[in-house]
């Protein structure tokens, strides 16, 4: 009943999101602006909040960016032996390794983090290495198996580009620096970014559920679901793996593994076609994880109690 009651509100919302966009009850320039909103606006003031006002112990969160990173890293290295070893073309090649490691951490694993650990705060201080890593990791893979090769210092500036611009990073930065400097926001703005970022979860999830196209399963070969089962399946039993090495009590573990565990973040289909490689891929492996992603997680839950 624990797991069911932890992991079925999550997807309960998603498929609220993807019943409403299929029945058009909200016309598609809607979701399109909940999408942009969510991002934007409620996720950023979620982590201004939680991260401005939080109490946090730098070992324990040093620990739990070191395993996530080490599972990541190693799930990384799983997926370009898989892709040689099937000789996949460079451009897909690309996607399909950034497909196996990049996970939807702020739009679902801080959500499972929040239902099924309760551990919400400690969880968005958390997302904020994860974003970074997630976004070096990612570039340089797309950069490195592009179909167009960029001079080194091109290279660099569009992986600046992408670090400025994205507003997890940026409102995690002001979090820390709210935090850090020992002060508070005026009441007036800590107000509205707390109830934003109260209302940032569920929406995130409405969210997910109206943008997953799972029609872009049509046709889909091998490399999808193997990158697919990499990301949900292999990444977090590295996790498990490695978790004794780490000295995490049971809920500053499973942040990790949570994290791990997360179906493929929808950017990496953006993020693979703006860089010359196999964006039709990328979409795929997106939807794929997502779905198998409901039948993983409460799997994690379980092993995980």
């Amino acid at each position: 009943m624990f797991i069911l009651n932890s992991i079925a509100p999550i997807f309960l919302l998603i498929v609220l999101g993807a019943v409403l966009r299929k029945t058009q009850f909200f016309p598609d320039l809607f979701f399109k602006g909940l999408n942009r909103f969510v991002f934007w606006f409620a996720l950023p003031a979620l982590l201004i909040s939680r991260i401005g006002t939080a109490s946090f112990d730098a070992g324990t969160i040093t620990k739990i960016v070191g395993l996530f990173s080490a599972g990541t890293v190693l799930s990384l290295i799983f997926a370009w032996v898989v892709a040689r070893w099937m000789r996949l073309p460079r451009p897909k090649r690309g996607s399909f390794i950034q497909g196996s490691f990049r996970g939807n951490g702020a739009f679902i694993g801080l959500p499972v983090i929040a239902y099924t650990l309760g551990a919400e705060t400690l969880g968005t201080i958390v997302l904020a290495p994860v974003v970074i890593l997630f976004n070096v990791l990612g570039v340089s893979v797309l950069l490195h198996y592009s179909r167009e090769k960029s001079s080194l210092a091109a290279s660099i500036q569009t992986f600046i580009f992408q670090l400025i611009k994205n507003p997890l990073l940026l409102s995690c930065a002001v979090g820390l620096i709210i935090n850090f400097s020992g002060g508070s926001l005026p009441l007036f703005i800590a107000r509205p970014l707390d109830a934003l970022g109260q209302a940032a979860l569920p929406l995130i999830l409405i969210s997910i559920g109206s943008s997953l196209e799972f029609e872009k399963l049509r046709g889909a070969a091998s490399p999808t679901l193997i990158a697919s089962l990499i990301k949900v399946v292999v990444a977090p039993t590295i996790g498990f793996l490695l978790a004794g090495s780490f000295n995490l009590g049971h809920t500053d573990r499973m942040i990790a593994i949570f994290y791990l565990a997360c179906p493929t973040a929808g950017m990496s289909y953006v993020m693979a076609e703006v860089m010359g490689n196999d964006a039709p891929l990328a979409g795929r492996i997106v939807a794929l994880s997502t779905l198998l992603s409901a039948i993983t997680l409460p799997i994690i839950i379980a092993i995980g109690l």
